[in-house]
């Protein structure tokens, strides 16, 4: 019993290694209304590319799925009101293998991929986005539980207390007005989140938050840049 907990242990830190490797990047530009552009580059080392068997178990055990090809980036979106997939293209860079493509969503509530989910909200008289990633380590709760449970998450700084030498996502979201909080790094009116996987996926908790709130009062200078965005 003690060598199968001893291999199963193994298998979960080999699993945990592979997604590390991978990077995923996420730059969104949010406009007024909610609606906005994505552009999402997965980056997966060649290497790793041509034992896609272990990959394909790999992204089933750790419940992230990365799109392998063009049809791939565009199935993930499929079925999702207002969320158009506007070019995708691959290549290889430095020796990794990109598969680079550009979302169009109507509504940020309506954006989501195998292990990110997107909620706009109002806070007071402002506004608020979360962005959820989900630790799909952990064990799936069974339909109808999620509400039940207490919330079990993790603070992004609590996150960035571990290894900081292996970011597995990059995310960056310019916001229409100012921003007036986040528990990312604020950038004029982009914040950003660097978060490695690797940690995350090896914690204990099943979700972690990265949020920020940013003027509900938009100037006329926010309108026009707003209109031509």
């Amino acid at each position: 019993m003690k060598m199968k907990r001893y291999l199963r242990c193994v298998g979960v830190v080999g699993l945990i290694s592979i997604a590390g490797c991978i990077n995923v990047s996420e730059d969104i530009v949010l406009n007024l209304g909610g609606s906005g552009s994505l552009h999402l580059v997965y980056s997966i080392p060649e290497a790793l590319m041509k034992d896609q068997q272990g990959l394909h178990n790999a992204m089933t055990q750790t419940g992230i799925m990365f799109p392998l090809t063009k049809k791939d980036f565009d199935n993930q979106f499929a079925g999702l009101e207002g969320v158009h997939v506007r070019g995708v293209k691959t290549y290889t860079d430095n020796g990794y293998y990109e598969i680079d493509g550009r979302v169009k969503f109507a509504d940020i509530n309506a954006l989501k991929m195998s292990n990110v989910r997107f909620v706009l909200r109002k806070s007071g008289t402002d506004s608020e986005l979360v962005i959820s990633l989900i630790n799909s380590m952990n064990k799936r709760q069974a339909p109808g539980q999620d509400k039940a449970r207490p919330r079990a998450g993790i603070n992004y700084e609590n996150i960035l207390k571990g290894s900081l030498t292996n970011y597995g996502i990059k995310i960056e979201v310019s916001f229409p007005t100012k921003v007036l909080s986040a528990n990312g790094k604020i950038q004029g009116r982009d914040v950003k989140w660097d978060v490695p996987m690797n940690v995350f996926l090896n914690s204990e908790a099943k979700e972690m938050d990265l949020h920020a709130v940013y003027s509900g009062k938009p100037t006329i200078l926010d309108r026009i840049k707003d209109f031509f965005r």
